[in-house]
């Protein structure tokens, strides 16, 4: 049964970094730009989220196997409204917002992040986590975030910096952990890809603080997600009972 888990990781895995390894090789190999770039990458992503729902519609008739059922009741009030997320992905807004692009660059962002939302939420909770859950709850919130974390090495495709993408791991595992913590708690994904996306969304349409600006938010962050994973840790079910 564990074997089962591991291959139905491993080949989650290996479909999800395909389709991101695809979208950033075909921007960087013919070096798209702007509203374009950004525009092909959403299809991409897409595809895969198209291709997934629509795999898991014809096998099992039911996409309440991936989250997407009504979250508990009263969930939301267990999980504080989610106030901290918003808070986190607001505070992105602190050097203001990015309007000189336009409205499109502001729409094909939403598109493109609302696209990453459902593609990492449906793989890393609604798979991921999902099937690790009656080994315990506290494997599949490490195997899931680990892995989440991980698939974040990819950013060095698009650019980033050795030191940026350590960095950015180390907080997508720990935001991973609230996530899958929102996501067992409700036992919904809808509410795990709003607060996700909104986060990218916010991040992509910010301007870019200087140096010392990024560091005093990511601490910032750091400390708001380290906090509300505390405060999230105790809402949880026991290991193997009423997940």
């Amino acid at each position: 049964m564990k074997k089962s888990k591991v291959f139905i990781t491993v080949i989650a895995m290996v479909v999800l970094l395909l389709f991101f390894f695809t979208q950033g090789a075909i921007v960087m190999m013919t070096n798209m730009e702007g509203l374009k770039s950004i525009l092909v990458r959403a299809t991409v992503i897409w595809l895969l989220v198209i291709a997934t729902i629509v795999f898991y519609l014809k096998r099992n008739r039911d996409l309440s196997l991936l989250g997407f059922c009504k979250p508990m009741a009263k969930s939301s009030k267990r999980v504080f409204f989610y106030i901290p997320l918003i808070v986190i992905a607001i505070s992105h807004f602190m050097c203001g917002i990015d309007t000189n692009k336009g409205a499109s660059f502001i729409f094909a962002n939403l598109i493109f992040t609302l696209a990453i939302g459902f593609a990492e939420e449906i793989y890393f909770r609604g798979i991921i986590c999902r099937i690790w859950i009656d080994e315990s709850v506290k494997k599949a919130v490490v195997v899931s975030s680990t892995l989440f974390a991980i698939c974040h090495l990819m950013n060095v495709m698009g650019g980033a910096g050795i030191t940026e993408t350590i960095l950015q791991i180390c907080f997508a595992f720990l935001y991973g952990i609230v996530i899958s913590f929102v996501f067992i708690i409700g036992k919904s994904i809808w509410s795990c890809i709003a607060v996700h996306t909104l986060h990218d969304f916010c991040s992509f349409i910010s301007i870019d603080g200087s140096s010392q600006m990024n560091v005093i938010l990511g601490v910032i962050q750091f400390v708001i997600l380290l906090c509300y994973a505390t405060y999230l840790s105790k809402q949880l079910p026991y290991d193997n009972q009423d997940v």
